[in-house]
């Protein structure tokens, strides 16, 4: 009996359903993708645990909170043997506390995948923290040093990332990274032939794809060769845009008048 031939965009997307699974709080769709003699390490001693019910007792605390904020995805293929699937990637992940102060979390894992007839188990699960985060004052880390967040956030200040939209944009890299970013996250792109330098706060990365597919609402078509994210525009001039960063773009003369109808339509809406 045949059974079905998982692709490698399958497995990914399946590491993706996990992220979201755990960190959404939906723990019964979480467990339905573990193997019974599933294994977790994390950065903790108490993290270090082998089968479902053991991995349950330690994340119990955690499941009772409300659910947290992806941004900055990237999962990646390892390696492919037979019935098992090695993918490894980063997100980061972000959460409301009550007196309104924003909890953050730089997350790198590695999950390895065996299947089991027509589905994918989760066999082993490596996720640590990743500690090169500006950390807040000791006012706020003495406030919320008993909570149960605390055992799981590195707590940093970080800007609101959605900028008011949810979709998020998918692309995949040269190196076969799939990515899935806010818009609010891409401080530009650079087109050059069939290649786009997609550029971020945490990076650039290069993508095989056009300006046109990268094109959306929340990025202003400043020349032919630049989008720029009208949300990092910090001022124009003949004919360059700075970014909120100091980055200078180059403005195409036949566009220059027309950004700027743009950019002032936005001001007033604000």
């Amino acid at each position: 009996m045949k059974y079905h031939h998982f692709t490698e965009q399958e497995v990914l997307d399946k590491s993706r359903e996990l992220s979201y699974a755990l960190v959404g709080r939906r723990i019964p769709e979480f467990i339905d993708l573990l193997d019974e003699d599933f294994v977790w390490i994390g950065d903790y001693n108490v993290q270090y645990t082998k089968g479902i019910q053991e991995f349950l007792k330690q994340v119990e605390s955690e499941c009772a909170l409300s659910a947290i904020e992806i941004s900055h995805e990237e999962y990646s293929m390892l390696i492919h043997e037979r019935q098992t699937w090695i993918t490894y990637g980063r997100f980061t992940a972000s959460a409301s506390m009550p007196d309104s102060s924003l909890l953050a979390v730089k997350m790198h894992f590695t999950f390895v995948w065996n299947q089991h007839k027509d589905f994918l188990k989760l066999i082993h699960a490596h996720a640590t923290h990743a500690t090169d985060a500006t950390f807040l004052s000791s006012a706020f880390e003495a406030a919320h040093a008993n909570t149960p967040q605390a055992l799981f956030f590195d707590r940093m200040h970080i800007e609101e990332l959605t900028g008011g939209d949810l979709t998020k944009i998918r692309i995949k890299d040269l190196d076969g990274n799939v990515r899935f970013l806010f818009p609010a996250e891409i401080l530009y792109i650079k087109s050059n032939d069939k290649l786009c330098t997609i550029y971020t706060e945490s990076g650039a990365f290069v993508a095989r794809t056009s300006l046109k597919n990268m094109e959306h609402p929340q990025f202003l078509h400043i020349h032919r060769s630049y989008l720029a994210n009208l949300r990092y525009i910090q001022s124009i001039r003949r004919y360059k845009a700075t970014l909120t960063d100091g980055t200078q773009l180059p403005i195409g003369k036949e566009r220059y008048v027309e950004i700027q109808i743009q950019l002032t339509g936005e001001q007033n809406r604000a």
